[in-house]
């Protein structure tokens, strides 16, 4: 009889431990960050490579049947947790700020190393710049726009509301 719990005792103490060591492995291939984008972010031509469009693509990878995001005014606070979430529900989701200095430009760019660290890609560029836009459209199939990108200040809009509108020729 000795034998027996000797022997039922090692079989629950393997189980008890290959638990946590699975566990344990669960946790750390979850919790490791994904793999570093670009270290240059804003648009222009000399980010114009295959390594700037690998990144948007790989940002705007969705797990199967979810949804490939563009998030503008990503950096700002609500952009933000949007696209955090988003990437966290499995959407594709790519940012785009111009990191105007209207607020504090650090902490948009605080904001953008902690996307970049959820896996969100976040482009430095303007919504208003029509190249930037085809070229990101060309490159991923966006299955929605989040706009969230806004111009602060009511009295800048009385001086200069040019700047509020896009024209698309």
């Amino acid at each position: 009889m000795d034998k027996h719990r000797r022997w039922t005792y090692s079989i629950t103490k393997l189980v008890f431990w290959a638990t946590i060591f699975a566990g344990t492995l669960l946790f750390l291939c979850f919790r490791s960050s994904p793999p570093s984008h670009s270290a240059t972010m804003k648009w222009g031509s000399s980010n114009n490579t295959p390594q700037w469009e690998n990144s948007v693509r790989l940002s705007a990878r969705s797990r199967s049947g979810h949804l490939s995001v563009l998030v503008t005014g990503a950096a700002g606070f609500v952009g933000s947790h949007v696209s955090a979430a988003l990437k966290r529900r499995g959407d594709g989701v790519v940012g785009l700020d111009n990191f105007n200095s209207y607020y504090d430009p650090s902490l948009k760019r605080a904001r953008q190393k902690l996307l970049e660290q959820k896996g969100v890609f976040v482009i430095e560029g303007d919504i208003n710049d029509e190249k930037l836009l085809k070229k990101l459209f060309d490159i991923v199939e966006f299955t929605h726009v989040m706009h969230l990108a806004a111009q602060a200040g009511v009295r800048y809009a009385m001086k200069n509301p040019g700047s509020y509108i896009l024209q698309i020729r």
